[in-house]
C-alpha cells in the first residue's frame, strides 16, 4: 500500500519500458509523453500513418493505439501488428485508447486484438499500473526473483 494512495514514481518494474504511442491527438501524446517517461517509461510517439514501420524498427514492449480517429482506423493498424507479431511468434500487448469506452466498443477492441481499451483522459498512476501488469503478464521471466 502507497501512502495517500500515490503510485510509486520509480516502481522497477516500469523502468525502460518501451512504449509505443500512436494517436493523432498530438495534444494527448504531448501530455502522456512526458509523464510516463517521468516513471522511466521510454516512449516513441507516432502518428497511424508512420506507426507500423516505427514498431517493426523500434520493437517496442507495449502498444498505446488511438482508434477513435474519425480520418484514420486504429483498428488497421492493431490487424497489422497482430499479423507481423504472429509470424514472429511474440504478442506485444496492445491497449485501444478512445474518448469514451462503450460495451460493444470494448468487445470490438478484445475481438480486433487489443489486451485493452481505455478512455481518454487516463490516470496516471492507475495507467502506469496497468503498463506494468502488462508487461509483468508478457514476460513473467523478466521480473521472477
Amino acid at each position: 500500500m502507497h501512502i495517500n494512495n500515490k503510485f510509486p514514481t520509480n516502481p522497477s518494474f516500469i523502468q525502460g519500458l518501451r512504449v509505443l504511442l500512436v494517436d493523432n491527438d498530438v495534444n494527448f501524446c504531448n501530455s502522456l509523453t512526458p509523464m510516463l517517461q517521468s516513471y522511466g517509461v521510454k516512449v516513441q510517439a507516432a502518428f497511424l500513418g508512420q506507426a507500423l514501420e516505427i514498431f517493426v524498427q523500434w520493437q517496442p514492449d507495449i502498444l498505446l493505439n488511438g482508434i477513435s480517429s474519425p480520418k484514420e482506423d486504429g483498428y488497421a493498424l492493431i490487424h497489422q501488428v497482430r499479423t507481423l507479431t504472429g509470424e514472429r511468434g511474440k504478442a506485444v500487448p496492445a491497449i485501444a485508447l478512445t474518448g469514451a469506452v462503450t460495451e460493444d466498443m470494448y468487445q470490438r477492441a478484445l475481438l480486433a486484438g487489443f489486451s485493452l481499451c481505455v478512455a481518454k483522459p487516463v490516470v496516471i498512476d492507475d495507467f502506469v499500473a496497468v503498463l506494468g501488469i502488462l508487461a509483468i503478464a508478457n514476460n513473467p521471466h523478466l521480473y521472477a526473483n
